[in-house]
């Protein structure tokens, strides 16, 4: 065959190949299920494994709804997104969320805008509250963008990415000012999947994530974190009076379990237990005194730990009995052991920043703050250098912010107060003042120690706010060598504290089982009271 004989032949198989791939195109073919595609509806790819480049993931395109052909814009968003309209005040001012845009107006008017969601926004969500608990609402939106990052990006990224993911972003509101929405905190992108958020009790949002359902989240320091999932739970809480350790109660046994032994069941049950430390520890033989100076062998620590305390408090008149020393020994006890304690602070690392006195404890996503308060040091004061080793009542501003530090980060807050008349059985005047005081800023309880005997527990209220505050004025010794009448007799307080499925913490119960103290040649130990 010559060579133009062969060219006509190919070009005439070639013709024939093209007009049969013309056929098949026209010929209407079955749409594949998304189960062929190796997808189900119900575990759909996360957000970074559905983020979409220029050209999608053809896999992906039978997932879209009604199988329309999808705009531009609808091709980057996972097929779970559910988009929500919304209207509400906000302070003093209207936000309407339409069309995945969020307008600010001056009133329901919607003639004066006053602010727009940002055009790279796609805002799936928003929700209006008091989340930092400052006093004031806040604008939460869950916004899609562009970006991994938000307001920030770590020093080292020198340009944010196109990635296309969900964040959180919060504004306030100032309507003196010429630019009134001031952002408070722009979160990068979250790694997981999140439905829908709500609103919640007191400070909590209610995260809805993909796969693993609905959670509580709340503002803790900066930012929004984790607390727990939105289920019911409860916790129990006690708190004891003075430890208060005179020398003779260690004669039978220098370790000092025994004096805990027959009281550490109840402790242990318990899944916070706090106690007053009353007597400072020390760490050698030259340094164990009693009275009027106490210091108290270390390994009474031990024991504490042992009978189930876990959180201490370090406010009262004897904190200072041995100095600067006796307080940093006490404190490096507590941090060997990763053990919370309140009301003082050591040499090392001081600051003096009113946030290092509290103490802040988690069980089961409850988040309890302890703080402590006393009215003295027998006399004795802080180093000049350390004006604040120890938290006293002479500082009410500092007072106010603590509490409110505490209040904006935990779900319940507790202050012993080393307060009172020694011996006395009814309140001094200057207790309940103080009490009143405590309640109007919204302190949940008062644990009230340093009158060495009981004294009657009651409920004060904020005539304003309405908050109420569960005050034991005085619980009396939990160990002690007195023999007054009333001092070998104390009490243990238990606090049961419940939170809801949507958040909201409350105290469910709360009550006192009597102790007392037993002197014998038998030896000394505590004990619960069962005949009281």
């Amino acid at each position: 065959m010559s060579q133009t004989g062969k060219i006509i032949s190919i070009s005439a198989v070639t013709m024939a190949i093209l007009t049969i791939a013309l056929i098949l195109r026209m010929i209407p073919t079955r749409e594949p299920s998304p189960a062929e595609y190796g997808y189900e509806i119900s575990t759909l790819p996360t957000i970074a494994e559905t983020t979409l480049a220029a050209d999608p993931d053809e896999r992906l395109q039978p997932l879209l709804k009604d199988e329309a052909l999808p705009t531009e814009a609808e091709e980057d968003f996972p097929l779970w997104t559910e988009w929500e309209e919304d209207v509400s005040d906000f302070e003093d001012a209207y936000v309407v969320l339409k069309d995945k845009k969020v307008s600010l107006y001056a009133d329901t008017s919607c003639t004066d805008l006053r602010w727009n969601s940002d055009e790279d926004w796609s805002v799936q969500d928003m929700v209006i509250k008091d989340v930092d608990r400052d006093g004031t609402e806040e604008l939460i939106l869950l916004v899609w963008k562009h970006g991994s990052y938000g307001n920030s990006k770590p020093f080292w990224v020198k340009e944010n990415d196109n990635r296309l993911g969900q964040h959180i972003f919060i504004f306030s509101y100032d309507k003196d000012e010429e630019i009134r929405m001031h952002s408070i905190w722009m979160s990068s992108e979250i790694k997981f999947n999140i439905i829908s958020i709500a609103s919640g009790t007191a400070d909590q949002l209610i995260l809805n994530i993909q796969g693993a359902g609905p959670q509580l989240w709340a503002w803790r320091s900066f930012g929004i974190k984790y607390v727990s999932d939105a289920k019911p739970a409860e916790i129990d809480l006690v708190c004891v009076g003075d430890n208060l350790i005179h020398l003779p109660l260690l004669y039978e046994d220098s370790s000092g379990n025994g004096l805990y032994e027959k009281i550490a069941p109840t402790i242990r049950e318990a899944d916070i237990a706090a106690i007053n430390l009353e007597t400072i520890l020390v760490d050698n033989e030259r340094s164990v005194s009693d009275y009027p100076r106490f210091g108290t062998p270390i390994e009474v620590g031990e024991a504490l730990v042992n009978a189930g305390f876990d959180v201490f408090n370090m406010a009262n008149n004897h904190v200072l009995d041995k100095g600067a020393y006796g307080v940093d020994t006490t404190v490096a006890f507590f941090k060997e052991h990763d053990l919370p304690y309140f009301g003082a602070n050591g040499t090392a690392g001081y600051t003096g920043n009113y946030k290092d006195s509290v103490a802040f404890v988690e069980k089961d996503g409850i988040t309890v703050a302890f703080l402590g308060y006393t009215y003295g040091m027998n006399g004795l004061h802080c180093p000049e250098e350390y004006p604040y080793m120890t938290e006293t009542f002479d500082d009410t501003d500092r007072m106010i912010r603590q509490i409110k530090y505490a209040r904006a980060n935990a779900d319940v807050v507790v202050v012993y107060a080393h307060w009172g008349r020694e011996y006395k059985t009814q309140p001094s005047r200057s207790q309940v003042t103080w009490a009143q005081f405590f309640a109007e800023q919204k302190v949940d309880i008062v644990i009230g120690s340093h009158p060495h005997v009981l004294q009657k527990t009651d409920v004060v209220t904020d005539p304003e706010s309405g908050h109420e505050t569960i005050v034991y004025y005085s619980l009396g010794n939990f160990v002690s060598g007195q023999q007054k009448p009333g001092t070998q007799e104390g009490g243990i307080a238990k606090i049961t504290i419940a939170r809801e499925a949507d958040g909201a913490v409350r105290i469910r119960e709360h009550s006192l089982q009597k102790t007392r103290m037993i002197l014998s040649e038998e030896g000394c130990w505590a004990e619960l009271d069962t005949e009281n």
